[in-house]
């Protein structure tokens, strides 16, 4: 199973400790190949790189600096001591970030199906790295991906009970609001004032993230240019994720359904090019999407192609509910393999470690 690789430069001059591939399967170089000089190391850094998931090393491991990522977030964002945020948070973010970049696809997907936090926590860590995707395609500079990213996960920062109660399809307490309350972007605002977080951009963010382009939006009602860029990022990005995602009122939405909500009536909403973009970048089966395919095995998309589009799947389990240990890969190009249904996870199913699909 191939999973991406990031050269250091600490490897010039000296020999490849594994086989590095394309993300086809193509051997680029093999085990031992000395890299010469910089000219070579650039050369062979220049394309995205993989290796074979069995040859890493396990001190490398990005799902698992998530997993603590996760934890740190749920320790520090709920009722937060003074001077913890402005403190650990920045660093947080970087680490997020640098995670982002050493696997994009498993930080797509992982969270989609492992229980990394409190739902409104999970929620925002699924929007963080949705964000981060399209505002790498639209090329923000460092200062304005970590404002972005720190919005995503402080935009709710005022309701994370209640937005823990929306998120939660277990949870059994009848009372409590079924919406939101309007106030909290800016009781968030206020909240990360309190805490000397003051990036302008970051606040801006958090403060217009339910804002729609047709001033239908809350809490000024703002339309059009009065809306950021990275605002409009976050507002596709949330609902993207929250349709995707459990809901105590109803099942997660297919990727499929939610792209149908994003270019149907929320169109007059949301920022349509920025939807286009984002189906462009995952596609209408982005990773962590689970399906059944037609040869019947269960199976999870694991690795966007180039363009965006599904190349590969790793099957979990045979028509049976049989899991298949270890986990085998399937090329989506096969018609034995094509996609024929999207799946929820399923309490009645085997213990699954999703972590394995990603090769980790």
């Amino acid at each position: 199973m191939l999973r991406p690789v990031q050269l250091d430069e600490s490897l010039i001059g000296q020999p490849l400790p594994w086989d590095l591939y394309t993300e086809s399967g193509v051997l680029v170089a093999g085990a031992g190949l000395t890299i010469g000089d910089r000219a070579h190391f650039e050369k062979l850094n220049a394309r995205p790189l993989f290796l074979q998931s069995q040859q890493e090393p396990h001190s490398s491991h990005p799902l698992e600096r998530l997993n603590a990522l996760a934890e740190v977030c749920e320790a520090i964002l709920p009722d937060p001591e003074p001077g913890v945020l402005r403190e650990a948070l920045p660093r947080v973010i970087d680490d997020l970030l640098a995670v982002f970049d050493t696997d994009p696809d498993a930080c797509l997907g992982y969270p989609r199906l492992a229980r990394l936090a409190r739902p409104s926590i999970q929620h925002g860590l699924r929007v963080l790295f949705v964000a981060t995707l399209l505002a790498r395609e639209l090329e923000f500079d460092d200062t304005g991906l970590r404002a972005l990213a720190g919005a995503a996960l402080t935009m709710n920062l005022s309701a994370l009970d209640v937005h823990d109660r929306l998120l939660d399809p277990d949870n059994p307490v009848p009372h409590g609001p079924r919406d939101l309350p309007r106030a909290h972007p800016a009781d968030s605002v206020a909240l990360l004032r309190l805490h000397d977080i003051d990036d302008p951009l970051w606040l801006e963010t958090v403060a217009c993230h339910h804002e729609n382009l047709d001033g239908s939006g809350f809490p000024e009602g703002r339309s059009g240019a009065g809306i950021g860029v990275a605002a409009r990022i976050l507002r596709v990005a949330d609902h993207y994720c929250a349709r995707t995602g459990p809901h105590r009122y109803r099942p997660p939405k297919s990727p499929a359904l939610a792209y149908r909500e994003l270019f149907g009536r929320e169109r007059h909403h949301l920022d349509s090019q920025l939807a286009i973009l984002l189906l462009r970048r995952i596609g209408a089966y982005p990773p962590g999407t689970l399906v059944r395919l037609a040869n019947q095995e269960y199976a999870c998309i694991a690795r966007r192609g180039r363009g965006g589009r599904a190349r590969l799947a790793v099957s979990f389990m045979d028509g049976r509910k049989t899991l298949m240990e270890p986990p085998r890969e399937r090329n989506l190009e096969l018609r034995a393999n094509q996609p024929r249904a999207f799946l929820e996870p399923d309490p009645a199913w085997p213990r699954i470690d999703w972590q394995t699909l990603w090769g980790y």
